[in-house]
């Protein structure tokens, strides 16, 4: 009898012993899928753009932090709308064929960084529905006939540039809509091969002249 409780005795402790055993592994194991699942709820990092220096994306970067760090009285909650970048002197593209990819790609990576800055930017060239061809499904378009007149929005984000020999000056301007006020605005030079593998561009009677390689 004696020894029948020794026994009991021994196997007692040596299940207590392999409990805080198991216990202590368990939370070992479980520490580091705890620290994973902080990491997955934890709010993601801010999106920073790798621009490469001499793209035009990398100068209308630019124009974007200036814009954006002068902005006086905006309130970024509203909706915004970004327009096509046109000659200052004109407003218009009449004239002006080899300057109208400029004036789209500013206009383009103007939507894509008011967009990353969480800014709430209306796409008004969307279509009310998705138009199917043969060999696409067009989404946008620049038809104003295609596209609903109504757009709201209470502020214009848009701009204008000045030609130079081997560069633009881009002036951009963030219009408050309801008394047409300048909230804020950038100047800054976007060299003309900026779209180019080479440097050899200039702007001449209107034309783009690209020079040997």
């Amino acid at each position: 009898m004696y020894y029948r409780q020794t026994q009991l005795k021994t196997l007692f402790r040596l299940t207590s012993l392999l409990l805080i055993w198991l216990l202590a592994a368990c939370s070992s194991v479980s520490d580091p899928l705890l620290a994973g699942v902080k990491q997955v709820d934890e709010k993601p990092k801010s999106y920073q753009p790798q621009s490469s220096e001499g793209s035009l994306h990398f100068h209308v970067e630019r124009l974007a932090r200036q814009l954006f760090d002068t902005a006086n009285g905006f309130d970024v909650s509203r909706p915004m709308v970004v327009g096509t970048f046109l000659p200052a002197e004109r407003y218009d593209n009449k004239n002006n064929a080899a300057l109208v990819p400029y004036g789209i790609q500013i206009q383009e990576s103007f939507a894509t960084f008011a967009t990353q800055a969480g800014l709430k930017v209306i796409e008004f060239k969307t279509l009310p529905a998705v138009k199917i061809t043969n060999n696409a499904d067009i989404m946008m378009s620049r038809d104003v006939n295609d596209l609903d007149s109504r757009v709201s929005a209470d502020y214009m984000l848009t701009g204008s540039y000045t030609q130079q020999q081997n560069s633009l000056v881009v002036n951009v301007r963030l219009i408050r809509v309801f008394d047409k006020t300048i909230v804020a605005a950038a100047t800054d030079y976007l060299p003309l091969n900026s779209m180019w593998s080479h440097n050899k561009v200039q702007i001449k009677d209107s034309r783009l002249y690209r020079g040997e390689y």
